[in-house]
């Protein structure tokens, strides 16, 4: 007994596949040959004598395409549960029993274009000199209409079943990284900042306890943003604007901050800790170990159709390579997850500064 078919998900199937350009091209291109062929079996002069002729062979083509490249694959996908595709046996008796009752609909629509026309038998795919009738016609299609149709709607299904199960599993993987990267990030900002207060409490124990109350409050903001798949890089400046404010209480005069900001730039979503890591590593590796600090200048700009985003300081000269380090990498990872090749990251020299660059070609992340 057949399982009744479960119309919400079959429907949202048969949508997209409507929305895809290369089922329609293939579908197209089929029905091209097949209406040329049609030509090539009935002479032009039949074709401009029988209106009904002309019809069928500019019409049922398309159909016949149609009915092949978007309707036979649907049995298969008559699954009755939460299932992509229906068990082989069952999928197998949905799909001759749809693709029988498609086949008679097709016949029926060429027959009553053809017979109106009065054509002869041979134009039907019958034998020349034998009698047309509508049972005779019905029978040969279901001949080889029907074994086709059951098969080629079987591939397709499975192709493209096979496919969405990919994008599901990739999809999965590449959240999975989200978690990931997210659950390591903000606690390499914890770490790091509770090294640089313990060195506060030995000079400094008054600001020692306001750092740590800021710091209270900066970790309670970094695990807000982090939960987010992305945020708006007005958030983001403000987070890191927090951040520095604990550093400052560490680092005093030592730390000069200049923002050079395009705020209209606020308001466009993005990975969340895009520039976070880049403002640590430069206090972490440049201004913190030179004697006198240094000045950080963070700048952000409209480049093209994306933006760049620069975080320069004078501090102690370049000494991490590029790649190490868990915020630089996991920047990286995170920026090839979101963006793709659109998305380069830079860490150099400029004279005596350090520059870190993250440059992006779109506004817009591919997730």
């Amino acid at each position: 007994m057949l399982v009744p078919m479960r119309l919400a998900p079959l429907q949202q199937h048969f949508r997209a596949r409507l929305r895809r350009r290369a089922p329609w091209v293939v579908v197209l291109a089929f029905a091209a040959v097949f209406t040329a062929l049609q030509f090539l079996v009935i002479p032009l002069s039949v074709h401009l004598k029988h209106p009904g002729a002309l019809l069928n062979s500019l019409v049922m083509p398309f159909l016949i395409s149609f009915t092949y490249g978007f309707l036979a694959p649907l049995p298969w996908r008559w699954s009755g549960d939460e299932r992509s595709r229906a068990p082989f046996w069952r999928g197998l008796g949905q799909a001759v029993l749809v693709n029988a009752l498609l086949v008679l609909a097709l016949t029926a629509m060429s027959w009553v274009m053809v017979r109106h026309a009065n054509l002869k038998a041979e134009v039907l795919g019958l034998p020349q000199g034998a009698k047309a009738s509508f049972g005779s016609v019905l029978l040969l299609q279901m001949m080889v209409g029907l074994p086709l149709m059951t098969i080629i709607g079987a591939i397709i299904s499975f192709s493209v079943i096979s496919e969405e199960e990919k994008l599901a599993a990739e999809a999965r993987l590449e959240e999975a990284q989200w978690v990931l990267l997210r659950g390591q990030l903000s606690p390499h900002v914890l770490f790091n900042s509770l090294n640089g207060l313990a060195e506060l409490v030995r000079l400094d124990p008054v600001a020692a306890e306001q750092a740590i109350l800021d710091l209270s409050e900066l970790y309670r903001a970094l695990l807000r943003h982090g939960d987010r798949p992305r945020a708006p890089l007005g958030d983001e400046r403000a987070l890191v604007q927090r951040f520095l404010a604990v550093e400052g209480l560490r680092m005093g005069h030592r730390l000069r901050v200049v923002w050079d900001w395009d705020q209209s730039l606020d308001g466009v979503p993005a990975p969340p800790f895009l520039l976070q890591p880049l403002v640590e590593n430069a206090l972490k590796h440049g201004i913190a170990p030179a004697p006198t600090g240094g000045e950080l200048v963070i700048r952000l700009q409209r480049e093209g159709q994306g933006l760049r985003l620069r975080v320069l300081n004078t501090g102690r000269g370049l000494g991490l390579v590029p790649g190490q380090g868990i915020g630089l990498q996991n920047l990286e990872a995170r920026l090839r997850l979101a963006y793709g090749p659109g998305a380069t990251f830079h860490l150099g020299s400029e004279g005596s500064a350090t520059v870190a660059e993250v440059l992006l070609e779109q506004l817009e992340s591919r997730r």
